[in-house]
């Protein structure tokens, strides 16, 4: 047995030396004994432990035996016989408890917790709280108060945290003790850090109230942070400071009687200069994380803490004075490879001012920042003048509101900043100007363009090619934020001869690196001005597609790509806002172009100019449209070629630390014990190429026919992708357009018949997927985008199309996702009411993703009621009984007051589309639901999107009641009650909402009246109906009302026109408004003129110029311009 340990320990010893030739050939012996007998290379692994004097054998061979563990992809340990793993288990337990050396400790505490999680994951029947035999030897290991046991029980807990939270919180009592006696000053300083960490990782566990106990250990867990701070344990401090920071953002319960306290601390962290210790920087942005963690979470109490918001926005501007100088400036090399760096004091302070502004509002902190900004701004150190511009450029987005009103004081107290004498604050007053057009468009423009842009124009005589380069930057977002042209015609010629200068005299062949960033920039600038001028532009058209011209054929160089690919970008957005007319003959010649620079230089998918030429074919597809189709046949095999790449990824093992250095540049994702590197450019040169496909389709619908296989065969191998949302969110919306082109196609005899047989696999083939991508999605609106996909398919196909099998696996669709919706609903309203904030990796504040999060989910449940719809009307026979049996019973409770509104209001509009096409047997069913339900939740008036729904619904069941006895008796009550609601949400504040149930409430009143006249008191309800009109916004309901009017003329209706036509200047207000807007068709339209043709006939001028003398200005005109036409 010896001789085999001592033969196993020399292959170990093999495994480390660092010859690769040697190790490799270890590698390969010990994976095949690992292969051919399992038990005994397990057994060998951890018999290393007492048999090795070697401590790097030891470590070795533990790290190897926990791999066996958790490796997912050669999982040795569950190959191995069940008498072996408990041998090593019990082994494992009786050595950790033995070992006294806390690294080994350590190893054997991380194979425990693997066999633990393995057992877990294998044994999914069995509840985690049965799982106890680890957690009680753990118990039994710390009777002692050792400290070796303690930090390492302490450890183990953190992890446990992870794979069995609800175990530990079985025992919150007596880890809560312990962790309370673990803090206490007599403990040693590292089981005090680790305790606090391993707090942090337990406290989110537990219920909101059993959190909010543990704000007795806060002060503790500070005492801790500060004794780490004193003795210079800079790693521990940074450990355990990351830890309360990353619990502060997942729950505020803790804090919540401590904010005040750590608000002191955290700033006294950043404030502190001390002889005895210097605190290091990275702590110090830990600090200002967790303040403003508190800001995003606990508003409230931080506002209201005297003297702190104050304190914290100068900490955020000192962090920003930390600028150097030296300090290279980002010089629009867009090509290089940003590998992830530490984030700098400069950026922190960035991030202070920029979160607090969008979480508090200008109201809350410009009046303090405007008591510093004079004297920043005229400071005479050049990086506090600096500091005062980056501080007014990031606080822009969040107090638009409050600067808006001062943007004039502002202005001026930025622009002389633009001539100043040192060139980095120069350089930063442009970016400030910049991020102001933006932020304050259009009226910055508008009011302020004669005082910036001769500062600006002014900045092209600079000697700098990085000013130059900014300056055409900011110009570029200035003008793409123009909302009218004139305040800025004056400054164009100007403008239009500094940026041509920039191309005077150009040698493409041997262009300097300096002409090219400003090249670059400039004709991003020129595209721009086009489309802020648009046929204004046509002035410069000639010249600036000759240049453009010049440089697709001339600039050929490597470096020269983004130039080129700009350049294309350039002429596509010059063609959009020029015209077809105009930019028809160039674009043939710019498409050739492109097509021979394609077919002669390959195009990979890092190259920058791609993203440009895929853009610019879109954009010209837009303009040209069926003329477009000629250049598929070139494109789309680049497309293909770019939408069907393999995704590059590297697979590496965690304790690899030799081959993660292939990871660098990588998004790395954790699988098991494995790392996952994911070349992302990959990922999005596959988005674009399907972003420009989706945008081709839906240009060219049906001309797109001959192209469908091929981009529907990648599409859907593409639409589970797991590494990318965007190319799951363009493949979804790619499956029903290019299916419905094939249907257009079939309808207008473009193509000849195709098999039903093939279309039926192209439909089942692509519902199969949207299926499987919605059963995994994870992200909402990708969720949402699938949902609709799956409700066009079926629109799509009709009802001639879809057969009875296709049905089952839709319902599982809608049931699934109902029940999670209204689940998440659920927890989002729950955090809302808690006042339980967060913030998202895009730096959102809590309240912003908080709706986004409901938005999603109103977005998903709207798809959901789409594909109900798009059921019942093309195959309501085959989906009838699977929606009584599966889905009404959720509809059915969702519906009632009580419920969250949103699940009422989409509840509403479910049943309104089961009732449009439901035999009448079934229709007193769903009208007393209906009925019920509408006149509660009427009475709700605050809640104006369930009253939309529900007068909806009551509309609908209005026209479809027919003779039905129930709804003649309820009719008149019903209309009683929508006039009551009409009066009571007329006296609300106007919103969208509002409008849009006050004219669903009108609509319903109108079909109450035209439908079942003799069954109501019409005389008295049809008056309220043409009084509440004309409808502004729902196209549907504008439509049917108008056309309902016109019939009461046309039949000469005396309760509509009124007696002795009295009503007619009432009806002719709402023709006029109504008449030449999108809410009607064109046949309305007409029908409108013709009504007006007759009255013109029949009423002297004199007449009709009594019944419009009421009108508002702008009405009357509209009413004389169609009345001359006639």
């Amino acid at each position: 047995m010896n001789e085999n340990l001592t033969e196993f320990e020399d292959l170990v010893k093999r495994l480390l030396l660092p010859d690769n030739t040697i190790r490799g050939k270890a590698e390969e012996q010990y994976y095949t004994y690992l292969t051919e007998d399992t038990d005994s290379c397990l057994k060998f692994l951890l018999s290393m432990l007492n048999f090795s004097e070697n401590p790097e054998v030891i470590a070795i061979s533990l790290v190897l035996l926990r791999r066996n563990v958790v490796s997912e992809f050669n999982p040795f340990w569950s190959k191995s016989s069940k008498e072996t793993q408990n041998i090593i288990h019990q082994s494992l337990f009786e050595e950790y408890s033995k070992q006294k050396r806390f690294y080994f400790k350590k190893l054997i505490a991380d194979i425990l917790i693997a066999i633990d999680k393995k057992s877990m994951n294998e044994n999914e029947e069995k509840k985690s709280i049965d799982n106890e035999e680890f957690l009680i030897f753990l118990f039994k290991a710390i009777e002692n108060n050792s400290e070796l046991e303690l930090q390492t029980f302490m450890y183990i807990i953190k992890e446990m945290c992870t794979y069995n939270p609800q175990l530990l919180v079985t025992k919150v009592e007596r880890l809560s003790e312990l962790f309370s006696n673990c803090l206490s000053n007599e403990v040693n300083l590292n089981i005090r850090s680790v305790t606090v960490v391993t707090i942090c990782s337990f406290i989110p566990l537990l219920e909101n109230e059993n959190q909010e106990e543990y704000n007795i250990l806060i002060p503790l867990m500070i005492e801790v942070l500060w004794a780490l701070i004193e003795n210079g344990d800079e790693d521990l401090a940074e450990n355990c400071l990351k830890s309360i920071v990353q619990l502060a953002s997942r729950t505020i319960k803790p804090f919540k009687k401590q904010i005040k306290l750590i608000l002191e601390h955290m700033l006294k962290i950043n404030e502190t200069e001390n002889e005895k210790f210097e605190i290091d920087m990275s702590l110090k942005l830990l600090a200002v994380e967790l303040l403003i963690t508190f800001i995003e979470t606990a508003s409230g109490v931080v506002v209201e803490t005297e003297g702190f918001l104050t304190r914290l926005i100068q900490c955020g501007i000192q962090l920003i004075t930390n600028i150097d100088e030296n300090e290279e400036i980002d010089d629009f090399d867009n090509t290089k490879e940003i590998i992830a760096e530490e984030i700098s004091p400069v950026s922190k302070g960035e991030s202070i001012l920029d979160r607090i502004s969008l979480q508090l509002g200008g109201e809350m902190i410009v009046k303090d920042i405007f008591k510093l900004i004079p004297d920043l701004l005229g400071s005479e150190f050049w990086n506090y003048r600096f500091a005062g511009l980056r501080t007014l450029e990031y606080i822009s987005e969040g107090c638009r509101k409050t600067m808006l009103p001062e943007l004039g004081n502002i202005v001026e107290l930025v622009l002389p900043l633009l001539s100043d004498s040192n060139f980095r604050v120069c350089y930063q007053a442009v970016d400030t100007i910049q991020e102001f057009s933006v932020e304050f468009c259009p009226f910055l423009q508008s009011n302020y363009s004669n005082l910036i842009l001769p500062k600006l124009i002014k900045l092209f005589d600079s000697n700098s090619y990085l000013m130059k380069a900014n300056v055409c930057a900011c110009l570029t977002k200035y003008l793409q934020k123009i909302a009218n042209p004139e305040p800025i015609i004056d400054f164009i010629p100007d403008i239009m001869d500094n940026l041509l200068k920039v191309f005077e005299n150009t040698n493409f062949n041997n262009q300097s690196k300096e002409e090219l960033i400003i090249q670059e920039q400039a004709i991003s600038t020129i595209a721009a001005m086009s489309i802020a001028l648009k046929t204004d532009f046509l002035g410069y058209y000639d010249h600036i597609m000759k240049l453009s011209k010049a440089i697709l054929k001339e600039a050929t160089l490597d470096e020269q790509r983004l130039l080129c690919g700009k350049t294309i970008d350039c002429v596509a957005l010059i063609g959009r806002a020029t015209g077809h007319e105009n930019f028809e003959n160039d674009a043939n010649e710019v498409m050739k172009i492109m097509i021979d620079s394609q077919e002669n230089s390959e195009i990979n998918s890092d190259d920058p100019k791609l993203p440009y030429i895929l853009k610019a074919w879109a954009q010209i597809a837009v303009v040209l449209k069926e003329k477009f189709v000629p250049y598929l046949e070139v494109l789309m095999p680049l497309i293909w070629e770019q939408a069907g790449q393999q995704i590059d990824l590297i697979v590496v093992d965690e304790l690899d630390t030799q081959a993660q250095e292939a990871l660098i540049g990588r998004e790395v994702i954790v699988f098991g014990d494995k790392l996952i590197g994911i070349n992302t450019t990959v990922l999005i040169s596959i988005s674009k190429a399907l972003e420009l496909c989706y945008s081709l389709v839906h240009v060219l619908g049906h001309h797109f026919i001959q192209y469908v296989d091929k981009t529907l065969e990648i599409v859907l191998h593409l639409t589970p992708c797991i590494y990318d949302q965007k190319i799951r969110y363009y493949c979804s919306s790619l499956i029903p357009e290019l299916f419905n082109s094939i249907i257009v196609a079939l309808k207008l005899k473009t193509i000849n018949n195709i098999d039903k047989n093939v279309l039926d696999h192209f439909f089942n083939e692509s519902l199969k997927e949207l299926y499987n991508a919605v059963m995994n999605e994870e992200k909402q609106d990708i969720l949402s985008s699938q949902l609709e996909a799956i409700s066009d398919l079926i629109e799509y196909y009709g009802k001639e199309g879809i057969d009875e099998q296709n049905i089952p696996i839709i319902i599982e669709v809608i049931v699934s996702e109902i029940k999670d919706s209204v689940q998440r609903r659920e927890l989002l309203i729950q955090k809302t009411i808690e006042g339980e904030k967060y913030v998202d990796e895009s730096g959102l504040s809590g309240d912003i993703i908080l709706q986004q999060d409901l938005q999603e989910e109103n977005e998903i449940f709207e798809a959901l009621t789409q594909i109900i719809s798009n059921l019942a009307q093309n195959c309501y026979q085959f989906f009838y009984p699977h929606f009584e049996k599966l889905i009404f019973p959720f509809f059915n409770i969702l519906i009632k007051v009580g419920n969250h509104p949103i699940n009422s209001q989409y509840s509403f509009s479910a049943l309104s589309s089961i009732i449009l096409y439901c035999e009448q047997n079934l229709f007193q069913f769903y009208w007393e639901i209906i009925k019920e339900n509408a006149l509660e939740w009427m009475q709700q008036t605050e809640q104006t999107g369930v009253i939309q729904a529900a007068a909806f619904a009551i509309g609908v069941c209005t026209q479809r009641a027919g003779s039905n006895q129930l709804f003649k008796k309820d009719a008149p009550e019903i209309a009683k009650f929508i006039i009551q609601a009409l009066q009571t949400i007329s006296e609300l504040e106007i919103d969208e909402d509002v409008i849009l149930a006050k004219e669903h409430l009108i609509s319903a009143l109108g079909k109450i009246c035209f439908y079942h006249a003799q069954t109501v008191p019409f005389n008295e309800l049809a008056p309220v109906w043409l009084q509440s009109l004309p409808i502004e916004q729902d196209h549907k309901e504008a439509q049917w009302s108008i056309k309902s009017l016109i019939k009461y003329i046309e039949d000469s209706n005396n309760v509509i026109l009124g007696e002795n036509n009295q009503n007619l200047a009432k009806i002719f207000q709402i023709l006029t408004f109504s008449a030449d807007t999108d809410l009607l068709n064109k046949e309305v339209d007409d029908q409108i003129l013709k009504l007006f043709g007759q009255f013109k006939n029949e009423y002297q001028p004199n007449q009709i110029e009594s019944l419009i003398q009421d009108f508002e200005q702008e009405l009357k005109e509209k009413f004389v311009e169609i009345w001359e036409k006639l």
